[in-house]
């Protein structure tokens, strides 16, 4: 599913080198919403931040991002720092906010010992598997998406002040007006709800696309996680997920979406100095749990 371009004896210095990738990255996405780059001469992290630079795509942050990780001001950031016994779902990059990547990069810095492997999905196949009633459910009520979270962070959970990059409340406010978000503080806890469409369309092809994290963020996700009880209620958790007038999902329309992205989902084994570059609104990625000295990074772009 995913075509690998090998780039053996590439010369990161060469004229024309981060031309002659972005070429192949622009030809090659539209077709197979994704490829990965083999052989490419890059040992670091301060070596895929320089490729990625030279690309020419413009940066996105990850203010407002749920994944565990360090939202720092590089090119590249960690990717998910999640329990690494944890296996995270393939999800679109950000399909709960507005203002999400239309390009993802990967870079495995170094590989697991055993597993680590990144489940990649085709949310076009998927949807094929979602019944035409269920669909149409979504589309007329749409998501509503949950969060509540401390000041401090957690090894599941970003607390507020790393999750919008300051610790100063009335920013935080500022951010979440502007955004048209509901929200109320609980003591130094935050709490706050907004909707989005389930559905979107492809900027270039017009193709409508099944683009949420319905399932991702439902709280369903927590209660199996081992660093939470499971008998909390659905929005003690650090997020959850209902229709978009608030009504909670079935139990069973849950298990029945997870179901159908796994379906269609093919894992690729990421060596070191790989990169992967993925059309974040066709195809979906994850993590299977690993052991040993996984590192990968990640770069978001437009």
């Amino acid at each position: 599913m995913i075509p690998v371009f090998a780039a053996e004896g590439a010369d990161r210095q060469g004229p024309g080198w981060a031309a002659a990738i972005r070429d192949v990255v622009d030809q090659t996405l539209p077709e197979s919403g994704g490829l990965l780059l083999r052989g490419l001469p890059l040992t670091d992290k301060a070596d895929f931040e320089q490729a990625v630079t030279g690309l020419g795509y413009h940066r996105l942050g990850y203010r407002g991002g749920i994944a565990v990780r360090k939202n720092d001001a590089g090119v590249a950031l960690n990717a998910s720092e999640e329990d690494h016994r944890i296996t995270l779902s393939p999800h679109n990059e950000m399909a709960y906010l507005p203002d999400y990547p239309r390009k993802i990069f990967f870079f495995c810095a170094s590989e697991a010992h055993e597993g680590g492997e990144v489940p990649v999905n085709d949310i076009r196949e998927t949807v094929k598997n979602i019944p035409a009633h269920i669909q149409e459910e979504f589309r007329d009520r749409g998501v509503r998406y949950h969060r509540s979270l401390s000041r401090t962070s957690s090894a599941g959970a970003m607390g507020w002040p790393e999750t919008f990059g300051t610790d100063d409340k009335a920013r935080v406010e500022e951010h979440l007006t502007a955004s048209g978000y509901a929200y109320r503080w609980c003591d130094d806890a935050l709490r706050y709800h907004y909707n989005r469409d389930a559905f979107t369309a492809h900027p270039e092809t017009g193709e409508e696309l099944w683009f949420n994290q319905v399932t991702e963020l439902h709280c369903s996700y927590w209660r199996s996680h081992p660093d939470y009880p499971s008998d909390l209620p659905d929005h003690a958790y650090p997020a959850t997920t209902t229709y978009g007038d608030g009504t909670a999902f079935d139990d069973d329309l849950i298990s029945f979406l997870r179901g159908a992205l796994w379906r269609t989902t093919r894992a690729v084994r990421m060596r070191q100095g790989d990169v992967l570059v993925l059309d974040n609104q066709v195809l979906q990625h994850g993590r299977f749990p690993f052991q040993g000295p996984r590192r990968h990074y990640v770069s978001l772009t437009r």
